[in-house]
């Protein structure tokens, strides 16, 4: 678990990073704080990210999210987007071992 500072449309504050996979075996990354849940987020596709690498959700409550994930030193987006129905999720590399 880590803890880093966020300032998302919905989120502001410190929150507690917890990494978990997916049934596909990609990183998961959910954010909380204290015990309630705040977001999720990466996303599950039906294509799976590279090695060492997630899809981040920036649409609707995730918006910010990408970006603060960066600036905490979390991930560096490659500028790679996947279409999933109406946006466009992420790619991101982790930047830290989970």
């Amino acid at each position: 678990m880590m803890e880093i500072s966020v300032n998302t449309k919905y989120c502001k504050g410190t929150v507690e990073l917890v990494f978990g996979k997916y049934g596909d075996g990609s990183p998961a990354i959910q954010a909380f704080q204290g015990r309630e849940p705040m977001f999720v987020a990466t996303v599950a596709l039906d294509v799976v990210p590279p090695w060492n690498h997630v899809f981040l959700k920036g649409w609707s409550e995730n918006e910010g999210v990408p970006a603060a994930l960066e600036k905490a030193g979390i991930v560096k987006r490659t500028g790679r987007k996947i279409p999933t129905g109406y946006v466009e999720a992420e790619e991101a590399e982790l930047l830290i071992s989970p």
